[in-house]
C-alpha cells in the first residue's frame, strides 16, 4: 500500500492514519464485523467585457431544493423546523433518502436542481468567505460543453456549473445565484456569470460574460484557451473524451474540476479542426484517452503521435462505462489520475442516464471534497463491478476506530435515477468495519 502524497493542488491524497487494506478481505471482516475567448453581446470573441448594464439589487434568498424563508415568520426551509406531532414528519426530515451513515444525496429530480445542490454544498452563502467569485452557465441540453466547462470549477477561477437554456432560467438556477450572490472574478473582469455560449439566456442583476464558441467543440476550445489564460498557462495534461456518447465521458469532468488539466471533446474516429488546435496550443501535452478503442479509435491516437500533437498518448478504459469511470478512479501516472486504490475518500455516484449531472456534481472535486466521478446503470441496484470496487477500497479498523479513515459517497439525483436501495447498498460498503489483522 502506498503511502500518501502531495498533489499539485495541495490536498493529500492516498493512505492516511493508520487504517488497514481491507480490499479483498472485506467480506472476511463482514464476518468477523492567452486572451481569455469570453465576450459581451457585440464585441469579439477575443475581448473580455462583462456587461455594461447596471446592477439591480437583489435581495438575498435563503432557498434549498425544498423550500426557503424570508423572514421571522416564514417556515424555515425543510426538512429545517420538522415537530414531533407534524404531519408526516419522518418524510419531511427525509432520512434515509438525503444522507445516511456514508452517504449524502444531491436529490434533484433533474440536473439542474443537482447542479443548484452541490453549489449550495460547497458555497453555503453565510458570508463573503463562502461565495464564489463566478458561476458558469451551461446549456441544459449540451452536456459536451457541460463536461468540458467543469474545468472552470476548479482553482483558480472556483466556479461552481448552474444550467440554463435560451429561453429563460430555470427556477432552482435563479434562486441558486440569488442566494449565491457571486462576488465577481478579476479573472473574468469582475463577471459573476460566465455564459458558456452567446444563446444562453442572461440573468437579470448580474455582472454576466460569455464564453463563444458555434458548437461545442468550439466552446470547449474556447473554454480551454480561457482556463489557460487564468491559470497562466495551459496544463501539461490533456484528457480527450468521447463526443458521440456520453456515458463514456462523464468521469472527465470531475478530474478537469480536481486538476484544472484541459478535457476536449472528440469523435470516435475524428479530431475536430478545433480540437485539434486547441491541443496544439497545449505544446505537445500528455494525451489521455478516456474509454477503449471502440470509442475513441486508434486513429485518434495515431493523429496525435504522427502529427506530433502529443509528447505522449495513453489510454484510460474499461470495457462498460460503470467499470471506464472505476479504471479512471483508480488510474494513476505520474501526477495525473485520481490513483483511489487505498480507503479514505470522497466518492461522486451519477446515472448514465443524466449526462449533464456530471458537470453539476463536478465542483464535488474541489474545495476539500476532492471526489472522483462514479457511474451507475442501474436504479434499483448497485452494479456488481462498483460493489466490488467499493469493497476493494473499504476501510477498516482493527483497535481503535478513532484512528481510521472513511469513504463518503455523493449521490446526485433523485430516486428515480438512483434508488433508495442502491443508496443503502453503497451505504454498506463504504462504512467503517472492524477487521482481523491475519485474514486472508
Amino acid at each position: 500500500m502506498r503511502e500518501r502524497s502531495h498533489r499539485r493542488d495541495g490536498s493529500w491524497h492516498g493512505r492516511r492514519g493508520h487504517t488497514p487494506a481491507v480490499g479483498h478481505r472485506a467480506e472476511a471482516a463482514r464476518r468477523v464485523a492567452g486572451a481569455p475567448p469570453v465576450a459581451v453581446d457585440g464585441t469579439p470573441p477575443a475581448i473580455v467585457r462583462p456587461d455594461l448594464r447596471r446592477l439591480v439589487v437583489l435581495p438575498l434568498l435563503a432557498v434549498g431544493l425544498a423550500g426557503c424563508s424570508l423572514g421571522d415568520d416564514e417556515p424555515p426551509p425543510a426538512p429545517l423546523g420538522v415537530q414531533a406531532e407534524d404531519e408526516q414528519a419522518v418524510e419531511t426530515l427525509g432520512f434515509p433518502s438525503t444522507a445516511t451513515r456514508n452517504t449524502v444525496r444531491v436529490g434533484g429530480g433533474d440536473a439542474a436542481a443537482d447542479a443548484a445542490g452541490v453549489a449550495g454544498v460547497l458555497y453555503p452563502a453565510t458570508g463573503e468567505s463562502d461565495r464564489p467569485t463566478a458561476v458558469a452557465l451551461v446549456d441544459d441540453e449540451d452536456w459536451i460543453t457541460g463536461i468540458a466547462a467543469s474545468v472552470l470549477a476548479g482553482r483558480p477561477l472556483g466556479a461552481p456549473i448552474l444550467l440554463g437554456n435560451a429561453e429563460d432560467l430555470p427556477a432552482v438556477t435563479t434562486d441558486a445565484l440569488e442566494r449565491l450572490d457571486p462576488r465577481g472574478s478579476e479573472l473574468s473582469k469582475d463577471a459573476q456569470v460566465i455564459r458558456l455560449g452567446r444563446e444562453l439566456s442572461r440573468p437579470e442583476g448580474f455582472k454576466t460574460a460569455v464564453i463563444e464558441g458555434a458548437n461545442p467543440f468550439q466552446r470547449a476550445a474556447a473554454i480551454d484557451r480561457f482556463f489557460s489564460a487564468a491559470r497562466g498557462k495551459p496544463s501539461n495534461d490533456v484528457v480527450l473524451y468521447s463526443a458521440d456518447d456520453a456515458a463514456w465521458a462523464m468521469p472527465a469532468a470531475a478530474w478537469a474540476a480536481r486538476s484544472g488539466d484541459a478535457v476536449l471533446p472528440v469523435r470516435r474516429d475524428d479530431i475536430p479542426p478545433p480540437i485539434r488546435r486547441a491541443i496544439a496550443e497545449h505544446e505537445r501535452p500528455n494525451v489521455f484517452l478516456l474509454g477503449p478503442e471502440r470509442v475513441i479509435s486508434k486513429g485518434v491516437a495515431d493523429v496525435l503521435t504522427g502529427q506530433k500533437l502529443a509528447r505522449s498518448v495513453h489510454r484510460v478504459e474499461g470495457p462498460t462505462p460503470v467499470e471506464n469511470a472505476i479504471s479512471f478512479a483508480r488510474y494513476e501516472k505520474g501526477d495525473f489520475g485520481w490513483g483511489v486504490v487505498v480507503p479514505g475518500y470522497n466518492f461522486s455516484v451519477a446515472s448514465v442516464s443524466r449526462p449533464l449531472d456530471a458537470a453539476a456534481a463536478a465542483a464535488l472535486a474541489t474545495r476539500g471534497v476532492f471526489a472522483p466521478l462514479l457511474l451507475t446503470d442501474q436504479v434499483g441496484k448497485l452494479p456488481r463491478p462498483l460493489e466490488e470496487y467499493f469493497l476493494s477500497v473499504q476501510p477498516g479498523y482493527e483497535q481503535d476506530p478513532g484512528q481510521a479513515v472513511y469513504n463518503r459517497a455523493w449521490i446526485l439525483g433523485d430516486d428515480k435515477a438512483i434508488s433508495v436501495d442502491q443508496q443503502a447498498q453503497i451505504d454498506r460498503t463504504t462504512e467503517l468495519i472492524p477487521v482481523q489483522a491475519n485474514a486472508p
